[in-house]
């Protein structure tokens, strides 16, 4: 098992992402609801908004824990509508590396939320799905 480890856990609307690095540890919490009523009052878009926190949280905690220049974040992200009327959204984790430093992740990220969809909405969203790639370097 590989000492570059990066843990991901959900408790009452906080989001932990905890990042190791040998003997290093870095915890950095992502305070959910602050996040939505942010969003929700500056009218902005929840699912982007969520994935830039995440990131930059990411970015933040890898960073406290090893000294690097860029981040390299790989991921897909699936959603059961488009991201603005979707209730589920998973966040699977392909690569994470600092300089060429690769970062274990084993958890994948899904968030849920109550579906306030019409029934028409709901039986035609398939066509509207988000699956797609995400590679970015911080």
């Amino acid at each position: 098992m590989t000492d570059q480890r990066i843990t991901l856990r959900t408790s009452r609307g906080v989001l932990t992402v905890a990042v190791k690095n040998h003997g290093e540890v870095s915890i950095r919490d992502i305070q959910l609801k602050m996040l939505l009523g942010y969003c929700w009052w500056n009218d902005l878009p929840v699912i982007e908004t969520f994935l830039d926190v995440l990131e930059m949280t990411l970015k933040a905690a890898v960073s406290d824990v090893l000294e690097h220049d860029e981040l390299l974040v790989d991921y897909d992200l699936r959603t059961n509508d488009i991201p603005d009327d979707s209730n589920e959204v998973e966040v699977v984790f392909n690569e994470i590396s600092a300089d060429g430093v690769h970062f274990s992740i084993e958890e994948d990220l899904i968030l849920r939320g109550p579906d306030s969809r019409g029934l028409l909405r709901r039986m035609t969203s398939f066509r509207r799905r988000v699956d797609e790639n995400v590679r970015r370097v911080l």
